[in-house]
């Protein structure tokens, strides 16, 4: 059975996340991205998700292990909304699931990009100072 094309993504995302392939990480976001840092604190555009991200390897000692156990697509013309149990672990950080959602847009070329990655989920509401 095909799995659907924003799943493929997410799985290259993970692959890239572990490798700190960041190159290849930023072509699976869309230009003008949002990447939930920490509950409160968002990195928008591929410049700040890249240097986001950069400092997320060095906090987890670069040994970040990103996996997926579970996904939901629901897809509308060219949006899908993703619910995730996301698997987080590291040297300095013992396994944590997240209920994490994304969103995900389909370009003009048919590539689907993430526009919305938040690994937090709901956790970020009321956690949120901005709120």
């Amino acid at each position: 059975m095909k799995t659907h094309p924003v799943i493929d993504q997410i799985i290259k995302a993970d692959k890239a996340i572990v490798a700190e392939d960041f190159d290849t990480l930023l072509g699976i976001y869309s230009d003008d991205a949002v990447l939930v840092v920490e509950p409160g604190r968002n990195a928008v555009g591929k410049e700040e998700i890249r240097k986001a991200f950069e400092a997320i390897a060095v906090y987890f000692k670069n040994g970040l292990h990103v996996e997926q156990d579970g996904l939901e697509v629901l897809e509308s013309g060219d949006t899908a909304l993703v619910l995730a149990n996301t698997v987080i672990s590291a040297p300095n950080h013992p396994a944590t699931t997240r209920k994490a959602t994304y969103v995900f847009v389909r370009s003009s070329n048919g590539n689907w990009l993430c526009s919305i990655d938040n690994s937090y989920g709901h956790e970020i509401i009321g956690l949120n100072k901005n709120a």
